[in-house]
């Protein structure tokens, strides 16, 4: 059950059960009027406003990033730590730009493989210029107003078309990268696309003066006159889901606010997290993915230890893969076959049992025994599948 059950939409079990799992607060909520009552469209699908609110662009030749640099920028100010500025793709290609614990976070998925680069500086209120690049070299770099907060280098480029559109303001559908896969909330303005590299003296002469930075921008919206028209020469444009026209750091903006919760207001201390069943009013403490199979769990004090073989895959992308009859994925899941027998060694992973944060990661030549943790004074025991006890102590 802990290995695969690890989101709360997947499970179906009673409100006992799922306060255990949840670590929620036994007193029950009030119940909202209308709750878990049946649509009145007779089945229809769930529109993209329930998903929440953003300017979606749907999938065109002019946006396809494959194997090409790439610069993504925006003007925004947050009101809230976490969210998405721009995203194309999903958890097998794309790439996203967003902020998380309020510092601004680049993500390019290629082949399944994430790479990530976070800026330095803290970028919640106040106008903000944000510029993520891709170069040619495979280096990522994040500009803040002009300046370099951070850099990376990246597995590579993304090596073919995402199946799924641009977002911005959010990462619809299944995203680029989990951790900041929740609505942008303020406001949004000129946003651009290139498929082209950029050096640190084009960024820097774009926020100080508004010199373009290059002549052929992929996607250009400045939300003037509150639609998602595209003003670049491809006009690929977008439609409005949710959000208003405000005023922007040049002309008009696209304003996001916070989704409203189904629940009222209940007794519970838990932290609302993001996604979840809608059908349940248990607020999970937290609800992060692990980039393991975990096999042996122990809770000890704040910290909650797992161990287990390399998770590799994103089931809901996977199955979509499968669906689509890409034969890309064979490989894929060949690759976590072998991770769950034991051929990438494994890791033990601490994890703050408030937050969901992992503060430790140790790699291990031997998967662990199921459920071989043990804490006693100070120490954590792990039996492995090689017939080794090991002992991790201060």
């Amino acid at each position: 059950v802990f290995g695969y059950g690890r989101k709360p939409e997947y499970f179906r079990w009673t409100t006992t059960m799922e306060r255990q799992l949840y670590s929620a607060a036994p007193e029950p909520p009030e119940i909202p009027e209308g709750f878990a009552k049946a649509p009145q469209s007779g089945g229809k699908k769930k529109s993209a406003a329930d998903e929440g609110q953003f300017a979606q662009f749907p999938k065109a030749p002019a946006l396809d990033p494959t194997g090409k640099p790439i610069t993504v920028e925006a003007w925004m100010t947050a009101t809230a730590p976490n969210g998405v500025i721009v995203a194309r793709g999903g958890p097998a290609e794309g790439f996203s730009l967003g902020l998380e614990t309020g510092k601004p976070v680049f993500h390019v998925r290629s082949a399944n493989q994430l790479s990530t680069v976070t800026g330095s500086k803290r970028i919640v209120g106040g106008w903000h210029h944000v510029a993520a690049v891709l170069a040619t070299d495979r280096t990522l770099k994040l500009y803040v107003d002009g300046e370099l907060v951070g850099e990376g280098t990246a597995s590579g480029f993304i090596s073919k078309d995402p199946a799924q559109g641009l977002e911005i303001g959010n990462d619809a559908g299944s995203a680029v990268s989990d951790s900041t896969a929740t609505q942008f909330v303020g406001i949004i303005d000129e946003v651009r696309l290139y498929f082209a590299e950029t050096d640190a003296a084009t960024v820097a002469a774009r926020f100080r003066d508004g010199a373009e930075m290059h002549p052929d921008p992929a996607l250009v919206v400045s939300f003037d006159d509150g639609t998602a028209r595209d003003m670049s020469l491809h006009r690929n444009n977008g439609t409005i889901s949710g959000g208003r026209p405000a005023e922007g750091r040049f002309g008009q903006a696209l304003q996001l606010s916070a989704r409203r919760q189904n629940a009222a207001k209940t007794k519970s201390a838990a932290v609302p997290a993001a996604g979840g069943d809608r059908n349940s009013l248990i607020e999970p403490r937290w609800n992060k993915d692990v980039p393991i199979y975990v096999r042996a769990m122990v809770l000890s004090g704040s910290r909650l230890f797992i161990a287990g073989p390399p998770d590799l895959i994103d089931e809901e992308a996977t199955f979509q893969q499968l669906a689509q009859k890409d034969q890309s994925v064979e490989t894929l899941l060949a690759s976590q076959d072998a991770a769950i027998e034991g051929r990438q060694g494994g890791k033990l992973l601490a994890v703050n049992a408030d937050t969901g944060d992992i503060e430790k990661s140790i790699e291990l030549n031997s998967l662990p025994s199921w459920d071989g943790l043990a804490a006693a004074r100070g120490q954590l025991l792990l039996t492995t599948l090689d017939g080794k006890v090991i002992c991790f102590a201060p």
